[in-house]
């Protein structure tokens, strides 16, 4: 595991510069490379986080209660997490943890509010779900009772900014951030043969990450295939 600084100071030292590298990420006296490797770092790891929606390791679970009488779930709902960025559209449960739970059927929102939300809206157990574009959760019927719902979700990207920070991205592949950073550094250094030996390892890191820590894909990285009928090849 790698922290922020530590992922600095790896990169300033593949790179040459003298000294060891940034003294800490927040630091007003590091020279205008050390600046710059820790703002390459910093960009480099939401980068990659943001690659796909669906990493693994941005999955999380939540418990959001219902407000009677209200159809939509925002933050002012109690469990309602803030970093929520992509739902998992088939996760949505209301009530749970009772025998009387209710998986809830999601619906596009367009065709959600031309079929439930003009005129009359009915008030019961909600059956049906969709997402506004604002990301908050729109249930149909309107809850009767304030109950909770159970649903997961993918959490947006968590940006580096202190020393001890550990990026999201599963420790065995900090690499990836460093040979990432590397590709920004050589651009801007036109260091060309930086370029290239980083390119080599951020294509082949990039793999790993994606065999890894996106669903069904790590038969990817194995010699024979596990689980054939939970394969699914994702296009480079």
């Amino acid at each position: 595991m790698s922290t922020y600084l530590e992922l600095c100071q790896d990169m300033a030292r593949d790179v040459g510069i003298p000294g060891g590298g940034p003294s800490s990420v927040t630091s007003s006296s590091l020279s205008e490379e050390e600046n710059a490797i820790v703002r390459h770092i910093k960009t480099a790891d939401q980068d990659v986080q943001s690659r796909w929606f669906d990493w693994d390791f941005l999955w999380s679970e939540a418990s959001i209660t219902a407000i009677s009488g209200t159809s939509t779930l925002t933050s002012s709902n109690s469990g309602y997490p803030s970093s929520a960025g992509n739902w998992k559209l088939d996760s949505f449960v209301w009530n749970k943890s009772s025998d009387d739970y209710q998986i809830l059927e999601y619906m596009p929102w367009n065709e959600y509010r031309e079929e439930y939300k003009y005129g009359s809206i009915d008030s019961d157990t909600p059956e049906v779900f969709s997402v506004k574009p604002n990301n908050n959760i729109d249930l149909y019927p309107t809850p009767n009772a304030s109950v909770v719902i159970s649903s997961e979700y993918w959490s947006t990207p968590t940006i580096l900014s202190s020393d001890s920070q550990v990026s999201a991205i599963p420790a065995r592949f900090h690499r990836i951030i460093i040979a990432r950073a590397k590709m920004y550094y050589a651009e801007n250094e036109d260091a060309p043969e930086i370029m290239v030996s980083s390119l080599s390892e951020f294509e082949d890191q990039l793999d790993k990450l994606e065999s890894d820590q996106l669903p069904r894909q790590k038969n990817r990285r194995f010699s024979s295939a596990q689980d054939a009928f939970n394969f699914v090849v994702r296009p480079i």
